[in-house]
């Protein structure tokens, strides 16, 4: 307005305490730094416009086992055709053309998440977490895996296995032998984290045929899942920390005394510091009536051996039932093709 009224430029600018360049320059609405080129250059001499390299990127992405992203096919391209050209061009030529590596993603469309960090849970055996830990075998220098599963409200073992080697199969398996041994709840809930073996569509498929909700913690939140991670965490401690094993025999000779151990006597500070047997019994549930003692391997798939509950003890349990073991156990049919799993009970 001042310089409009006739002052001079460099008084109004100094009494602001602006630079010059602030007030002559001129804004040319284009691209900051050099304009992208639209020619390569080869050590032959030759240039060759970007339309021959995006053809050349493509017809090299159809080559079997090719998967490279712009980094990779920028060496690619300097070693095979003698191009020099940097990385940024040839990303920004993949980019435009949608030709950039994208990584296979995983499961994840239909997938229930987690709501409540601490899940509440009313009845027992209605809410289980399960995972896998890695165990130490020194004789045999390897790890071995174990996956338990653990009843949120008693923080009963329902179960739990112990191999070098767990699969989408051996889950299935597992959570069949505790289908069989325990009578159930009709409405059930179980918490994972999202590891390949639970995320599997084999696996998601039968939860969901057995009518059990199958829900996933976040990413990188092992909160979410904290029962089983503070069992492990004991099992560490108690376990791993304090014996070397020869074998996974071994291993698993020493895992059985001590989930006997955990359920019967153990005390713990989140039931009222008393163990989980007694806490069920607190509740009204005898464990001794909804388990099998010992290795569960060898058990029947009969339902008329499934052991019952003691319903005079309490009518808070009044569906768990027989009936929801048989027809669990028409659906557990359907998956007898699998392997046979060694699986272990809590008693």
């Amino acid at each position: 307005m001042y310089i409009n009224q006739g002052h001079q430029v460099s008084t109004v600018l100094s009494v602001l305490s602006l630079p010059r360049s602030v007030y002559y320059y001129q804004s040319s609405n284009q691209t900051k730094g050099r304009r992208a080129t639209t020619k390569t250059l080869k050590t032959s001499g030759e240039r060759i416009c970007d339309s021959e390299v995006i053809s050349t990127i493509k017809t090299e992405l159809e080559v079997e086992f090719i998967d490279y992203g712009y980094l990779k096919m920028t060496y690619h391209l300097r070693r095979k055709y003698g191009y020099i050209i940097n990385r940024k061009k040839v990303y920004r030529l993949m980019k435009a053309h949608r030709l950039l590596y994208k990584p296979l993603s995983r499961l994840s469309s239909n997938k229930t998440w987690v709501l409540n960090c601490v899940p509440v849970v009313e009845k027992p055996f209605s809410f289980w977490e399960f995972d896998i830990k890695y165990m130490y075998i020194a004789g045999e220098g390897r790890n071995a895996l174990m996956l338990t599963v653990i009843d949120v409200k008693t923080r009963i073992v329902l179960g739990w296995i112990l191999q070098y080697s767990i699969k989408k199969h051996d889950v299935i398996k597992a959570l069949t032998r505790i289908f069989t041994c325990w009578n159930l709840p009709e409405s059930i809930t179980v918490r994972t984290d999202n590891g390949s073996q639970f995320e599997a569509g084999l696996v998601r498929d039968y939860l969901k045929e057995m009518k059990v909700t199958q829900e996933f913690c976040h990413p990188a939140t092992p909160e979410q899942n904290g029962h089983i991670e503070s069992y492990h965490s004991i099992i560490e401690r108690s376990i791993s920390r304090r014996y070397e094993f020869k074998d996974i025999e071994e291993a698993k000779q020493t895992i059985q005394r001590f989930v006997n151990f955990y359920c019967t006597e153990r005390i713990h500070s989140g039931i009222g510091y008393t163990s989980p047997y007694n806490y069920a019994l607190a509740l009204g549930v005898d464990s001794k009536y909804l388990c099998m003692h010992n290795d569960s391997s060898n058990i029947s798939t009969n339902p008329d051996s499934i052991p019952k509950i003691n319903y005079k003890q309490t009518e808070n349990h009044s569906n768990y039932c027989t009936e929801i073991a048989l027809k669990k156990t028409a659906i557990m049919d359907n998956y007898q093709q699998l392997t046979n799993v060694e699986f272990m009970s809590s008693f």
